[in-house]
């Protein structure tokens, strides 16, 4: 074989196994994205009669329990990937999304089983939760080592790509039925749709992920593999541990609560409805979709610090005024808001910062330890905490909180060193421009 026809074979094998990654990724995230779409109708079937506010307090409180199980599937997968190989845990993963999704479009009313059927919705929402954190520790490491390190940014944007078209296309299948059906229709099986077409999509991707071949980095690595990878992080990675785990929390608090917890917000105060406020979020999403590529690959050229330092400075600057335009009953204003915030959102390029922390051997547990406690931590609680302070009248607050998130990550991102460890380097063996 000639080194063009290797260069071109492996050029194919990239593209693959990105394409086939993140095609899975926005499938599993579809199923996830389902539940905070359908936030205000689920209060309203699965709960018992009770003030609106407080449904959907009750919704999002559930949310947040989902997220406890995240930093478990993140840490437990993460541990298995690094031991045994990337490829068994992201076809694991997959179905267990997609049969955790159909099973609360299966759910009974409140009205027939009563106080089993939130119960009920909690379980499941914890399987969903422990899914995501596998998914996220494996995905992220299979995708980087599938790939050359000089071009990390740019396939991760990919993968955050995906996680924004996975989520839009949950928005977008739940304001679809919001908007073909009655009140009435929706409430009584309109929702379940979304929720049940997890089996094809999951399906799919399954037999997508079936055929992924295992990374030639993980196999290289095989002989020199830790039997206790979680004791390495903590011990040899802490501070990129910390610093990770802050600018984590400030991608998924942020959007978590513009892109869960705004849109069901706007339909409780009835400043929307429900199909506007999610069609907007999707323009949202799109727009995050197709910047993060794009900035991941800027991120490739002039520094992942660099970019991190305008993303959440940018969020600092836009929070306020972003929330002011989109809680303001203007439709156009709404889609500039959601679009603006997407965009800066793509900017935080934190799964090629956290990949290229950790070597092959820990890379999963490190990047499931630190997306899985960030995400969890302030990704989680986020749609809660606005859903607090709406109901305890202290709406200027919501904006406030993004700052403070977007501030955090600010100084996360101030700290962060400017180059790749020399270990990963070394082990990737690709001293791709930073």
């Amino acid at each position: 074989m000639s080194l063009r026809t290797g260069a071109a074979s492996s050029s194919v094998r990239v593209r693959r196994a990105v394409i086939t990654t993140c095609l899975a990724n926005g499938i599993e995230w579809y199923d996830f994205a389902v539940y905070g779409a359908l936030a205000s109708v689920l209060a309203s079937v699965l709960l018992s009669p009770r003030t609106e506010s407080e449904a959907l307090t009750f919704i999002f409180a559930v949310f947040s329990t989902s997220f406890l199980a995240r930093p478990l599937g993140s840490l437990l997968i993460g541990v298995r990937a690094d031991r045994f190989g990337r490829r068994g845990p992201l076809a694991t993963m997959i179905l267990l999304m997609a049969a955790a999704t159909a099973a609360i479009g299966l759910l009974p009313p409140w009205s027939a089983i009563g106080v089993a059927a939130p119960v009920c919705l909690v379980v499941l929402r914890t399987v969903q939760g422990f899914s995501s954190g596998g998914e996220i520790s494996t995905s992220i490491a299979f995708l980087v080592e599938s790939a050359r390190s000089g071009r990390w940014g740019w396939y991760t944007g990919w993968h955050l790509a995906s996680v924004g078209f996975g989520i839009a296309g949950g928005l977008a299948a739940a304001a679809a039925v919001s908007g073909a059906l009655s009140e009435g229709d929706l409430e009584r099986w309109g929702w379940r749709i979304p929720f049940l077409m997890a089996v094809p999509l999951g399906l799919i991707g399954l037999v997508i992920r079936r055929r992924l071949d295992e990374t030639s980095a993980f196999l290289a690595a095989a002989g020199v593999l830790s039997p206790t990878p979680l004791r390495k992080v903590w011990r040899g990675h802490r501070p990129a541990v910390w610093t990770g785990l802050v600018l984590a929390g400030t991608l998924a608090g942020t959007f978590n609560i513009w892109f869960v917890f705004l849109p069901a917000h706007l339909v409780a105060e009835r400043i929307h409805g429900l199909s506007v406020a999610l069609t907007c979020a999707v323009t949202g999403l799109i727009a995050a979709g197709v910047a993060a590529p794009l900035l991941g690959r800027l991120s490739d050229r002039i520094g992942r610090r660099r970019v991190l330092l305008a993303a959440t400075s940018g969020l600092c600057l836009l929070a306020i005024p972003a929330y002011a335009l989109a809680t303001g009953g203007s439709l156009p204003a709404l889609l500039v808001a959601d679009v603006a915030i997407g965009v800066t959102l793509a900017g935080l390029v934190v799964t090629a910062y956290v990949a290229e922390r950790f070597p092959v051997r820990v890379r999963a547990s490190g990047v499931g330890m630190t997306l899985g406690l960030g995400t969890a931590l302030f990704g989680g609680t986020a749609p809660l905490v606005g859903s607090v302070l709406a109901q305890a009248g202290l709406r200027p607050a919501i904006p406030i909180y993004i700052v403070v998130l977007s501030a955090a990550g600010l100084a996360a991102a101030l700290r962060a060193p400017a180059a790749i460890p020399l270990e990963v380097l070394r082990r990737e063996g690709d001293r791709g421009r930073r």
